[in-house]
């Protein structure tokens, strides 16, 4: 009353244990709970505590007790509480009247359900004038920190369940089929607390993450704690709202989950995707020299037998290998009119000498500023994907999946969204398939490198793979589009689960002692990136403009051309007429003449 702390009374009866859930059903505020041992019905009170699980952390009891037997009691306190749900994180003191002092003990039990026996431990003295005089000076754990071999039910995820299953499987560091990064992180956390506190593991399989609570439904990680089949996951997940009345989570997060598409860049389109025409030093550059040389050439050729030049052949041939050679041709040949001689080369050199400096200019000019500013021409979101021809394949794994099983299931965006039903629907529902959907990491990385496939899995699997089988070239030409963010996952464990207390003290002891951000790093690895001495394809776009001009250039040519062809016949018409006209006036003259000779 004096420290100012709110004191409830309850008479214990037989019809008591409803009114003792209404009082102490609390799990937000700590609440003491006084106990007269000596009281009738009080070993109701612990029977309705253990039902209701409510000997926790939140709950701290003290139970008073003579050391003689008080009225018709045969049992003791601690005879009751060896039968009672106590476990590591209980808070019950018996206090043993002594008649002059009171004797304290501590009592525990690391898992009832697991088998193990009661503890109790001497924990100091109360009397009235001495007051209290306790051992404990720290955080309880620190007391109970050798857990004495105790077995803890651990479910965890494997994507195809072994026939024969090693708990090393699910620590190696190297990358292993079906098993995914973070449960390597988790299992990693958890070893270094398992071998710290003298408990182990009894492993279940599972080959899903998140699960229906409704019974009979396939075996999951969520609805075996929900179930109370198993006490913790050796694993972790993403968790939303909903999952919460289901599980409880540990603190801090593990690790961080994402995902994402892996695809080639495209070499198809204008514009949007990525276009290997221009590759510097590639077969689609020198195809096209090759094509311009002999289209020059033979033009030459043709404008050399108009001219009537002697083997006119080899005369345009060499004159365009020496406009290669950036070096001038004369076969020595001196045609008779001086105004048509070398018109046709002179044009093919003017044409093939600005246009190449042009191009050359443009596309150097081009690369450099592009390579310099542009981002990488990728997919850039989810509407990019879905009007892309690529055809999605996705790692075959639990929480994918629960996706494609479940419409309106937003496990990637984490909230409803209209885009990631309308990508399941066109580009897996409705779609026209050429290979199995759910594909190991192996076989969907070789998917990739045809260019026809995007394939869904953790950067973490996709550079295990990636690394060992990828060029630094196909590196380069890697695209990847983010579908899941970066998210935080978790450990989960039972609703209201006993060892929750211990466990979050454990793992933010690791956090704060570097052990979390070791096993990351450790378990992680590098990831395979390209090393920038492959040149980067210029996308067609780019350079379009370049093009676009000489299509103009040529347009304007070729309407110069009519305009001046149809000059021509008009002036050859009109001399042509001239002549005429002055024929006949002649002839008309030479008459007028014979006719006054002959008068």
């Amino acid at each position: 009353m004096h420290k100012g702390i709110r004191v409830s009374m309850q008479l214990i009866d037989k019809n008591g244990d409803e009114r003792l859930e209404t009082s102490l059903l609390q799990w937000i505020a700590p609440v003491g709970v006084l106990l007269e041992w000596a009281c009738d019905n009080s070993e109701i009170v612990l029977e309705t505590a253990s039902k209701k699980t409510l000997f926790d952390s939140m709950h701290m009891w003290l139970i008073l007790e003579d050391e003689i037997s008080n009225g018709n009691k045969n049992k003791t306190s601690m005879d009751i509480l060896k039968r009672m749900n106590l476990s590591v994180d209980a808070d019950v003191v018996v206090a043993t009247n002594k008649g002059e002092h009171y004797d304290l003990i501590d009592v525990f039990n690391f898992g009832k359900i697991q088998g193990n026996d009661l503890e109790k431990k001497y924990i100091g003295s109360w009397s009235p004038g001495g007051g209290l005089n306790v051992s404990l000076s720290g955080f309880k754990y620190y007391d109970r920190w050798d857990f004495h071999n105790l077995t803890l039910r651990a479910i965890s995820v494997i994507l195809d369940r072994p026939k024969v299953f090693k708990p090393e499987m699910l620590l190696d560091l190297g990358y292993t089929v079906g098993v995914s990064v973070m449960t390597k992180i988790v299992t990693q956390q958890l070893w270094v607390l398992k071998e710290m506190h003298n408990f182990r593991f009894n492993y279940t399989i599972a080959g899903r993450w998140i699960g229906s609570p409704k019974r009979n439904s396939t075996l999951a990680v969520t609805n075996s704690l929900f179930w109370g089949e198993q006490d913790i996951s050796c694993t972790c997940a993403r968790i939303f709202t909903q999952w919460l009345d289901w599980v409880d989570v540990f603190f801090p997060p593990a690790t961080r989950l994402e995902t994402k598409f892996y695809y080639l860049i495209l070499d198809k389109g204008v514009g949007d995707y990525e276009n290997r025409f221009l590759t510097p030093l590639s077969a689609g550059v020198w195809w096209c020299t090759i094509i311009a040389c002999v289209a020059c050439t033979v033009i030459l050729a043709i404008t050399a037998v108009l001219e009537a030049r002697d083997e006119p052949g080899l005369y345009a041939a060499f004159s365009v290998f020496a406009v290669i050679c950036q070096q001038a041709y004369e076969d020595g040949v001196q045609l008779f009119e001086e105004a048509t001689s070398s018109q046709g080369r002179r044009l093919i050199l003017l044409v093939v000498g600005l246009m190449s400096m042009l191009l050359y200019n443009y596309y150097t000019s081009s690369v450099v500023s592009w390579l310099l500013n542009a981002a990488a021409p990728t997919l850039a979101d989810m509407d990019a994907l879905i009007s892309s021809d690529l055809e999605l394949v996705f790692e075959d794994i639990g929480y994918t999946r629960g996706w494609l099983d479940n419409p309106g299931f937003f496990y990637y965006s984490g909230y409803k969204n209209p885009k990631e039903d309308y990508l399941r629907m066109k580009k897996v529902t409705m779609a026209k398939r050429t290979t199995a959907l759910l594909q190991p990491a192996a076989a969907g990385i070789n998917l990739i490198r045809t260019g026809d496939y995007a394939y869904h899995t953790e950067p973490y699997t996709a550079y295990q793979v990636l690394s060992k089988t990828f060029e630094d070239k196909e590196l380069c030409e890697l695209g990847s589009l983010q579908m899941m963010a970066p998210a935080h996952v978790y450990i989960m464990a039972q609703k209201r689960s006993p060892y929750k207390q211990f466990f979050v003290w454990s793992l933010m002891r690791l956090l704060e002692r570097g052990h979390t951000s070791a096993v990351r790093a450790r378990v992680s690895g590098d990831a395979a990136r390209c090393s920038g001495r492959t040149p980067r394809a210029l996308a067609l776009a780019q350079a379009a403009p370049a093009f676009a001009v000489l299509a103009q250039v040529a347009v304007v040519s070729l309407v110069i051309l009519l305009c001046e062809i149809y000059r021509h016949r008009a002036q050859g018409k009109k001399q042509v007429g001239g002549a005429l006209n002055n024929r006949e006036h002649n002839a008309q003259e030479a008459r007028r003449r014979t006719d006054s000779l002959g008068a």
